[in-house]
């Protein structure tokens, strides 16, 4: 009997002092992903983690109060679907990670000045010898 007592009331303790985050979580997960995807335009593509570990890339078709709207790009196409905002555990904007029109003119630029230095140096060495 002396054992019990200071166990329950270690037990009573640590029932209060731990916090439920579950539940306030989710509820303000949920209001977070809403206000992030009202923020993003429509089309954007998405990268998509679920919290049941589901991963994919998706592109915005409209919102909702209840849920996403995307189409997932997949390698056979898909229905558009709804995705409940309280699913959500991680959204994040897909990065193209092609060559947009200022690197390209640099690449350029950079490949005639190399090969005009290249024509030179054959010259010099032809005249040279």
């Amino acid at each position: 009997m002396r054992l019990l007592r200071p166990i329950l009331i270690l037990l009573l303790v640590l029932s209060i002092i731990t916090p439920t985050r579950s539940l306030a979580q989710t509820v303000g997960d949920a209001d977070a992903w809403r206000a992030f995807v009202e923020n993003v335009p429509i089309g954007t593509e998405l990268n998509v983690r679920l919290r049941n570990g589901q991963r994919f890339r998706a592109t915005i078709v409209r919102t909702t109060p209840d849920a996403l709207i995307a189409l997932p790009k997949t390698r056979l196409p898909v229905p558009i679907q709804p995705i409940a905002y309280d699913e959500i555990a991680s959204l994040e904007r897909h990065e193209h990670g092609g060559t947009n029109a200022t690197k390209a003119a640099a690449i350029g630029v950079a490949s005639g000045v190399g090969g005009f230095f290249a024509a030179m140096l054959l010259i010099f060495a032809l005249v040279g010898d």
